[in-house]
C-alpha cells in the first residue's frame, strides 16, 4: 500500500512531455498509468508529438492503460491504486459525464467551456464526497472539539510537571497520568490520529487521479489547464494561474488557524498557566511553519490537485464553524439544564425547611 503511494513518483514510471496532434501540451510529467474508464465510454489517448523526435514523428508513447478496476490492481500492482486512485477516478469522471454528457468534449471553445465547469463540479462534489467519507473517522473527535482542545493544554501541564525527569519510574508514571486523564475525559487518544490521517490517503490519490486520468489531462477551466503547475505558468508570461495561489492563500491560513481562533476565544477570560502558554505558541508556531511548506507545494503541484485543496479548505472552514457553534450550543443547553436543576433543588430545599 505504501509503496502504491509513491510509486508515481519512481524514475521508472516517469514519461516526457508531450504535444497532442493540435500541439496543445496535454500530458506534463507524471506516471505511465492512464485511467481511461471503458464503461464510461473513455478510451486512453494514443497520439502524440514526440518533443525530442522532431515535428514529423508521432507516436504512441509507453503507457499502461487503466479501463476497469481490476485493472487498477493487475497493470499497477498497486492496492493504493485499486482502492484509492480508481475509485476517485470513477467518481469524477461519472461527475463530469453526467453534467457535460461527454468524456471527450470539442476543440470548439463552447465545448471547452462547458466541460470546464463540468470538471469544476465534478471536482465540488468528489471534494464533498471524500469530506464526508473523512468525517466519518473524525466525527467524535469533532463532537469533542472542546474537549480535545482543553487536553491539549491538561497534556501540556503533566508533560512540564515531568520535563526534567528522565528515568524510567517518571516516564511510566506520566504515561499513568496520560491515560488517566484521557480516561476521564472519556477521549480515546486514537481518535485524534484517524481525524488527522484519514485525509492523506486520499490527498495522494488526487494527486494521482490529475495526472494520470486522460478526461482530467484535456480539461481546461477557463484558461486554466489543470496538469499545468500554477507558479510555472505565471513565470511564463500567465498571470491567469495567480488565481489559485491567490485564492488558496487565504483559505488554508483561514482553515489552518481558526480551530486555534476558536479556541483562544472560547477559553478568554480563563487563566493558562506557563506550560499551557508554552503548549499554545508551539502550536501556533507549527501551524505558521505548515501553512508556508502548503505554499510552496501547491505552487508546484498541478492546478487540478491546487483547486482540489481550495474547495477542500473552503469544506474545511465550514466544518470548523459548524461544530464549534454546535458544541457552543451544546454547552450552552447543558449550562441552562445544569442551572435549572439547582433552581428546582434549592425550591424543594426551602419547601422542606419550611415544614
Amino acid at each position: 500500500m505504501l509503496w502504491g503511494c509513491v510509486q508515481m513518483y519512481q524514475s521508472d514510471y516517469m514519461v516526457s512531455q508531450v504535444t497532442d496532434m493540435t500541439g496543445s501540451k496535454v500530458f506534463a510529467p507524471g506516471t505511465t498509468f492512464e485511467i481511461a474508464i471503458r464503461s464510461l465510454g473513455d478510451e486512453p489517448s494514443k497520439m502524440f508529438l514526440d518533443n525530442n523526435a522532431g515535428i514529423d514523428n508521432f507516436a504512441g508513447y509507453a503507457y499502461n492503460p487503466i479501463g476497469s478496476w481490476k485493472e487498477a490492481f493487475t497493470v499497477t500492482k498497486s492496492p493504493f491504486y485499486g482502492f484509492f486512485v480508481y475509485p476517485m477516478a470513477f467518481i469524477l469522471v461519472g461527475l463530469a459525464k453526467g453534467f457535460s454528457g461527454t468524456v471527450s468534449p470539442g476543440l470548439d471553445p463552447h465545448s471547452q467551456k462547458v466541460f470546464g465547469v463540468s470538471i469544476f463540479f465534478a471536482l465540488f462534489f468528489t471534494v464533498f464526497f471524500v469530506r464526508c467519507i473523512t468525517l466519518a473517522f473524525s466525527w467524535k473527535s469533532q463532537m469533542n472539539q472542546g474537549k480535545m482542545q482543553d487536553m491539549q493544554a491538561k497534556q501540556a501541564e503533566i508533560q512540564a510537571k515531568y520535563k526534567d525527569k528522565k528515568d524510567k519510574v517518571s516516564r511510566q508514571k506520566m504515561t499513568m497520568e496520560m491515560q488517566a486523564l484521557y480516561k476521564k475525559e472519556g477521549i480515546s487518544p486514537m481518535s485524534s490520529l484517524g481525524s488527522a490521517f484519514a485525509p492523506l490517503p486520499f490527498l495522494f490519490a488526487i494527486y494521482a487521479v490529475v495526472r494520470s486520468t486522460r478526461v482530467m489531462k484535456i480539461a481546461n477551466i477557463g484558461a486554466i489547464s489543470l496538469i499545468e503547475q500554477p507558479w510555472h505558468q505565471v513565470t511564463h508570461g500567465h498571470p491567469v494561474y495567480l488565481a489559485l495561489l491567490l485564492t488558496y492563500l487565504p483559505l488554508q491560513i483561514v482553515s489552518m488557524l481558526l480551530p486555534t481562533f476558536l479556541q483562544y476565544r472560547r477559553q478568554k477570560g480563563q487563566p493558562l498557566s506557563a506550560a499551557q502558554r508554552k503548549a499554545r505558541k508551539r502550536n501556533l508556531i507549527i501551524q505558521c511553519v505548515m501553512i508556508v511548506v502548503f505554499i510552496f507545494v501547491v505552487a508546484s503541484i498541478a492546478s487540478g490537485v491546487a483547486i482540489y485543496w481550495i474547495l477542500s479548505s473552503g469544506f474545511q472552514i465550514a466544518q470548523t464553524l459548524g461544530f464549534y457553534f454546535y458544541n457552543q450550543k451544546k454547552s450552552k443547553h447543558g449550562s441552562q439544564e445544569r442551572d435549572r436543576r439547582l433552581r428546582q433543588q434549592e425550591k424543594r430545599k426551602a419547601k422542606t425547611d419550611k415544614h
